[in-house]
């Protein structure tokens, strides 16, 4: 998981270039990556297709430079398509294809992996999943979400001594604007301060100051919300493949006395 400035081409420029025939319905995009895939499925070649008429078609690029640099090869030498706000599974790397169909694609990479639930925030529980009973689209859009990355938990605090919360978060739906921690079961919660905003689809990070008066053990939660008001919930969500999880996160802090 990371966060890069990409220069690019927009995807839209090529198609435009290339010409697009009526009756085109999705774009299959196709890299060098090959592999055995799981055994059966005829499924080496990995492959993934949008919906032309999806807007995010307009907002996908074809990233050439990874931070001023060309692209190292494990980020997908020498171009990758770069689809924002989506699960990186359809971040083809080292792409090689971009093929016009007609009709919906079917390849394993499509019509079986990387689904999820047909479901409000793709959640069912394991014993539909497994039995088949829950309707299933392509994963697409990743939910909004927050995490303490500092301090972590690994050693304790002293007690009264003023410490600064940081970490990060980010949405598939744009740009986070809200950042909130509690250390009382949320109970209570408070607004973090903002880093710089660097565009809808980044990380943003995020500080607070804390200080815990007395020893004990402290449960820190944070939860974001983005643009569009799209909020944590402390609620869990499970999907068969779990992608979909964004429950508030929990850090759990020591705090001892000074010596």
């Amino acid at each position: 998981m990371g966060n890069a400035l990409w220069t690019s081409v927009r995807l839209r420029e090529i198609l435009d270039m290339a010409g697009l025939k009526s009756g085109s319905l999705q774009l299959r995009f196709q890299g060098l990556e090959t592999g055995q895939g799981p055994a059966g499925t005829a499924s080496n070649i990995f492959q993934k297709s949008l919906d032309l008429a999806n807007p995010v078609v307009d907002e996908c690029i074809v990233a050439y430079l990874m931070n001023g640099e060309p692209l190292p090869i494990l980020n997908g030498f020498p171009v990758r398509l770069v689809v924002p706000g989506y699960f990186a599974t359809y971040w083809t790397k080292c792409l090689s294809w971009i093929r016009v169909l007609d009709a919906p694609d079917e390849n394993y990479w499509m019509k079986t992996a990387y689904r999820v639930p047909d479901t409000p925030r793709g959640n069912t529980n394991a014993e539909d999943g497994k039995a088949g009973k829950v309707k299933t689209v392509p994963i697409e859009r990743f939910p909004v979400r927050s995490f303490l990355i500092s301090p972590d938990g690994s050693s304790k605090i002293p007690a009264g001594l003023s410490v600064t919360l940081r970490g990060i978060a980010f949405s598939g739906y744009g740009r986070v604007n809200r950042v909130e921690i509690s250390d009382d079961g949320g109970k209570t919660w408070t607004d973090s301060t903002l880093g710089e905003d660097h565009g809808a689809y980044s990380f943003r990070t995020w500080e607070a100051p804390w200080k815990a008066k007395s020893p004990g053990r402290y449960s820190v939660a944070v939860g974001a919300t983005d643009e569009k008001g799209n909020a944590q919930l402390d609620e869990p969500v499970w999907d068969p493949g779990g992608y979909l999880w964004n429950r508030i996160e929990r850090q759990e802090l020591v705090v001892g006395n000074a010596s």
